[in-house]
């Protein structure tokens, strides 16, 4: 199929009628003067007249009038395809139908009746052509050479009224009626769109690329199967067809339409069987494909009561693949669910009645190259992707629900950006190290230097919600489960896990030897890792056992993170790299085990003093190893991962963020202009779609940048310039607030205000709040 495929298998062909019981137009002339000879033999009669179907293709500079598109004989034969004559109800060579011809020569109409129409025809000379006005002598502009051909003046008149009676009958579009006659006449119509549409399924037979239009760099042909496939799912049928005949493209070849409506409608055998007709470069995993498609008969065989059948298809086809043994045994164990409704549910699985076809059918299409089978919605998904690019490349976006029309650029208003404070609030006697609003917005965490970890409620103007007290230390990390429901909080050395309902203390875990220095969930809310400064990372479960550990890593941690999809873990930290002594809570020790540094200098009578290294390690957490590690001439402070678990930023001291590419651990951009001194500072992501970056400052100033550009767009003041803002967070909920903490004792939160801009509401505590 030379309009889809490259190299096309010799089997496929490429249709530019969808209905295959209409007759089709030819460009070869021989086959045309046949066509246009037999026309002229008819005899024009209400009961004998043999109907001429003739469909408009656009007209081309170059080669034939009719265009490329493959036929079949159109003239000769009607609708029953019976050979025989069909029956007319109208005469239409003496119908009075009225028309408008063009003159060539003056360009004004005048108003005729079919008759005189057929006259003129005649009467103009031996060769009749249409050129862009109308009829004429033959003077006018013709497609090419080849296809102006010669009539007589009976064939002329007799194939005209043949074309223009099929029109009339309603075989064809109203306008197609002068292209009928041009195509008749052997000329050109100007009556489509572009002269060079008819030609784009034949240009692809000598070049795999054709540019929508010069200079482009879309590929017309997959522009139109879009556009295709976006008029069938809007239910423009009519319109579709038309831009296939203009075309020559259709959506997808008949094998595909097959396997489709095979899937949707439950039958597998057809299905396997079309899956392979399909060109075997195109299928992906035909073992995964046959996987699912099997999975999902057996899964329907055991809904509708048919042990046997399941049982067959369990053993017979779906084992003898040898594909996902795990998914195997699984699948097997449902044949012991005792209604459907348990099958359902044990299997997350909606049933045949559900949308469970369909959803295979999307998981199918994972493995089917987009050439062959296009996604659904596809075209949806493109637009949808360049909204959250016009949304992410507009500097002051926010409100991620508001409109964002695809005719023009997204322009935010600056003044809906959060740059004022709303609350202060009061409850610490310390610095303020760290701070973390709750995955459902509802709750803010705040932890530091006074041993507490507070919890204030959101929804009530943050008013206190409990405090954590049972800390003998400073509490340097917190993070909440991803259900909200525990708050892990690291104080030294020490882990205490938190009811946050009842604000209980559930566990405390005492495994590292020095400092905790950072804390992170797993996605899945079944355990977190802990990082520290005596280079182990553990990974616990709710039970607060240790499950496994990464005893060798490579760096005293200072900071790390998981990413959202749970395949990765970044740590950042520091790696010695000469023989010191850790400062144990119990005593000191080497930790090489051997000299130390005074006795190894004394031996090489040689000063030595410790050397380290800040490195930036990646971990891989299916099996656990080292998979990037990247070295940083300053001190690393901080990781955070962004939502689509691709992009990291790290802090890195004394004035710079870096936007780090887990994929290949390389540095993409740098955020400058704030200093974080030698304070450990947390950067966050901010935004409804994460397209900012904010720090704080040892100068109690909040830097925010443009993710994608680098620019710095905000320098918001508040906190005390004596001390440093350590850290900063958005509400996952609220497009409009974030908060941030300092070693002024304060917490901020900042959000958008109407008019003139009040006093911040104050909250001390549990007393009632006030207007500062």
């Amino acid at each position: 199929m030379a309009g889809l495929f490259h190299s096309p298998p010799p089997h496929l062909s490429c249709r530019t009628d969808p209905e295959p019981d209409l007759p089709r137009h030819t460009d070869h002339p021989t086959l045309l003067a046949k066509t246009t000879a037999s026309a002229a033999t008819a005899t024009v009669t209400p009961t004998t007249s043999r109907r001429v179907r003739a469909r408009s293709n656009s007209s081309s500079s170059s080669g034939s009038a009719l265009g490329p598109a493959p036929s079949r004989a159109a003239l000769g034969a009607n609708d029953n395809g019976d050979g025989q004559n069909g029956d007319e109800g109208d005469d239409y060579a003496s119908r009075p139908t009225k028309r408008t011809r063009l003159e060539p020569s003056s360009g004004s109409t005048t108003t005729t009746t079919m008759p005189q129409l057929i006259e003129d025809l005649v009467s103009n000379g031996h060769s009749a052509t249409m050129n862009g006005n109308g009829l004429s002598n033959g003077s006018g502009p013709s497609s090419s050479s080849s296809s102006s051909l010669s009539l007589s003046l009976s064939s002329a008149a007799a194939a005209a009224v043949a074309a223009i009676s099929s029109t009339s009958a309603g075989s064809a579009e109203p306008h197609d009626t002068a292209a009928a006659l041009a195509i008749t006449a052997g000329g050109s119509s100007s009556s489509s769109a572009s002269p060079d549409h008819h030609r784009d399924a034949s240009d692809y037979e000598h070049s795999s690329f054709k540019p929508l239009w010069p200079g482009s760099d879309i590929d017309r042909r997959e522009w139109v199967r879009l556009a295709l496939q976006t008029f069938k799912e809007m239910g423009y049928a009519g319109t579709a067809q038309a831009l296939t005949r203009e075309s020559g493209f259709e959506l997808e070849i008949d094998d595909v339409t097959t396997f489709r409506n095979g899937v949707l409608q439950g039958q597998w055998d057809l299905v396997e069987a079309m899956l392979v007709q399909l060109p075997a470069h195109q299928v992906k995993d035909h073992t995964t494909v046959r996987f699912k498609i099997r999975q999902q008969k057996f899964l329907e065989a055991l809904e509708a009561k048919e042990t046997k059948k399941a049982l067959f298809t369990l053993r017979n086809e779906l084992a003898p693949l040898g594909h996902d043994s795990d998914r195997l045994h699984f699948l097997s164990s449902l044949i012991m669910c005792a209604s459907a409704e348990d099958l359902r549910a044990r299997s997350s699985w909606d049933g045949v009645h559900g949308e469970s076809r369909k959803t295979l059918l999307l998981q199918l299409q994972d493995y089917i190259s987009p050439d062959l089978m296009i996604p659904q919605r596809r075209l949806e998904t493109l637009f949808e992707q360049a909204k959250i690019h016009q949304q992410r490349q507009c500097v002051f976006h926010i409100h991620n629900d508001s409109f964002t029309s695809l005719l023009a650029d997204c322009k935010c208003d600056p003044h809906a950006f959060p740059s004022t404070t709303t609350h202060i609030l009061h409850e610490h006697t310390d610095e303020i190290w760290r701070l973390e609003f709750s995955h459902s917005g509802e709750y803010l965490a705040t932890a530091g230097r006074d041993r507490l970890a507070v919890i204030w409620k959101v929804s009530t103007g943050f008013t206190l919600d409990k405090v954590l007290r049972e800390h003998s230390d400073p509490v340097s990390c917190i993070t909440w489960s991803p259900d909200d429901t525990i708050l892990l909080t690291a104080a030294e050395s020490v882990i205490k896990m938190w009811n946050t309902e009842k604000g209980h203390c559930i566990a405390t875990l005492n495994q590292h030897a020095y400092q905790i220095g950072a804390l992170a969930w797993f996605p899945d809310g079944k355990g977190f890792a802990s990082g520290g400064m005596d280079s182990k990372i553990y990974f616990w479960d709710l039970a607060g056992n240790i499950t496994e550990s990464l005893q060798n890593s490579p760096s005293r941690v200072i900071d790390l993170a998981i990413t959202p999809d749970g395949s990765r873990l970044v740590a950042v930290g520091r790696v010695d790299t000469s023989p010191s002594v850790l400062a144990s809570r119990d005593q000191s020790r080497t930790q090489s085990g051997a000299d130390t540094p005074a006795q190894l200098a004394s031996n090489l009578r040689v000063p030595i003093e410790p050397k380290h290294d800040n490195r930036i390690s990646i971990y891989t957490l299916a099996d656990r190893k080292l998979e990037f590690e990247s070295t940083q001439p300053h001190e690393l402070t901080s990781a955070n991962i962004s939502d689509d678990s691709r992009f990291a930023i790290i802090g890195h001291a004394p004035d710079e963020i870096l936007y780090l590419d887990l994929r290949d651990c390389t540095v993409v951009r740098r955020y400058q202009g704030h200093n974080q001194g030698t304070f450990v500072l947390q950067a966050c992501f901010g935004g409804p779609l994460q397209n900012l970056i904010l720090s704080g400052s040892d100068k109690g100033e909040i830097y925010v940048w443009h993710r994608d550009t680098g620019v710095l767009i905000k320098q918001l003041t508040g906190h005390s310039v004596e001390g440093s803002v350590n850290a900063v967070s958005w509400n996952p909920k609220n497009p409009t607030m974030f908060a941030s903490a300092s070693d002024d004792n304060t917490v901020r939160i900042w959000g958008v205000r109407a008019g003139p801009t009040p006093n911040p509401i104050v909250v001390n505590g549990n007393d009632s709040k006030r207007s500062a």
